[in-house]
């Protein structure tokens, strides 16, 4: 999947790339295809740097690392570091004999790109070569009924305007259409309830066996399946085998007891979550801190519950969603933003969560009740509407 996500991205990126050089006439042909060449290599070489898992394990690579996996990606196309694996090393050379030069396809990566701002929408921008692909695969493989992109209508109706990429406010809806699937996705798919509690079963084993215990070293070198199978059947520590066991085989998987509804935040939320965090506060010390008052209370091992805080799982994998500059171009030439074109639409995207949950309490099944009851307890009036008989 990461392969063919990887030359879906080139491609796309090329595709951009040769509607909107062709609108540039100041630009030879010789150097649209230099450009054109920066981008396919940018598509294709972005991920790179990925954890295994994906994001998953993103945080756990900051947390060693103090940086994320974007300054990994950097380094291997700059050649400023090599991986443990066959052949590592060789990307800038590569790059350099067809005559690209590494540093463009880094910055461009990287979000860093001092050339034309335009060029660095295609790689990363509003509506990008990478989201493109990323959500029409996902509908493919996931079969999911919301997938409609037209993706030809809203590349053909990319212009350049004050070297920003710019739209024709014909290609609204098919922009719209894109938001809204992109929104849903995130919801419905990517973080659905039961794919964020096997993400933090796998991050809680990983962070366990690489951090404390020190068993695995560059563990963003491994596959998917590699460290998996490390953690269910090599680690010396039996509750990462357990969990790691119970993630590859989908047995007694955690289940959600409790939840805030990000769309609903009351002053009863607050002032809970208040009590247990400072401004300081990170939202893993403010998921350990309710995890360690929940088992306490409920006289559980902690190492069977999780917290999670979904909304800063979007801001590690998806930071578009925090900023959104689309802007159009109409028959007069006049620049209009999103708000403009559709203030009821814009209203909605600003007030819409990525996922419903801001707030979630997961445990093992065996302890299901305790932690049930000790969360009742502990949120008071604020709990109470949310485990009505008819909750999804």
């Amino acid at each position: 999947m990461r392969l063919s996500h990887a030359l879906g991205v080139s491609y796309l990126a090329d595709k951009i790339g040769e509607h909107i050089l062709e609108q540039i006439d100041s630009i030879p042909a010789y150097e649209q295809q230099r450009i054109r060449g920066i981008l396919q290599a940018a598509g294709l070489l972005h991920d790179i740097g990925h954890t295994p898992w994906s994001h998953t394990l993103e945080p756990l690579y900051i947390e060693i690392h103090g940086v994320d996996h974007m300054s990994l990606v950097a380094d291997l196309v700059e050649g400023n570091q090599t991986l443990s694996i066959r052949g590592s090393g060789r990307i800038p050379d590569i790059l350099r004999s067809y005559d690209i030069n590494p540093e463009d396809v880094a910055d461009l990566i990287c979000c860093r790109y001092k050339g034309p701002r335009y060029l660095q929408q295609m790689i990363f921008g509003e509506v990008d070569a990478d989201m493109l692909d990323y959500l029409l695969r996902d509908f493919y493989f996931t079969g999911v009924a919301f997938g409609h992109i037209e993706m030809e209508r809203i590349i053909s109706t990319m212009t350049v305007v004050d070297n920003e990429i710019v739209f024709l406010t014909k290609c609204h809806e098919a922009i719209r259409d894109f938001l809204f699937a992109r929104m849903q996705m995130y919801s419905s798919v990517y973080l659905h309830k039961k794919t964020r509690i096997v993400d933090m079963m796998l991050l809680a084993a990983a962070r366990r066996s690489i951090v404390e215990l020190g068993e695995i070293q560059d563990f963003h070198v491994l596959t998917d399946d590699e460290i998996l199978s490390f953690l269910a059947c090599d680690s010396t520590d039996p509750w990462v085998r357990e969990m790691a066991w119970r993630v590859k085989y989908r047995q007694k998987l955690f289940s959600q007891v409790f939840r805030i509804d990000a769309a609903t935040l009351d002053e009863s939320d607050i002032s809970f979550l208040n009590t247990i965090r400072t401004s300081e506060d990170t939202p893993s010390l403010i998921a350990h801190t309710l995890v360690m008052k929940i088992a306490e209370a409920a006289g559980v091992d902690p190492r069977y519950i999780l917290v999670d805080l979904p909304l800063d799982a979007v801001r590690i994998s998806e930071g578009r969603f925090e900023k959104l500059g689309i802007k159009y171009v109409n028959q007069n030439e006049d620049i209009k933003d999103l708000e403009d074109i559709d203030p009821a639409f814009s209203e909605y995207l600003s007030r819409a969560k990525p996922n419903r949950n801001y707030l979630t309490v997961n445990c093992c099944p065996d302890i299901k009740d305790q932690v049930e009851d000790t969360c009742r307890d502990l949120f008071h009036r604020a709990v109470m509407p949310l485990f009505r008989d008819d909750q999804g």
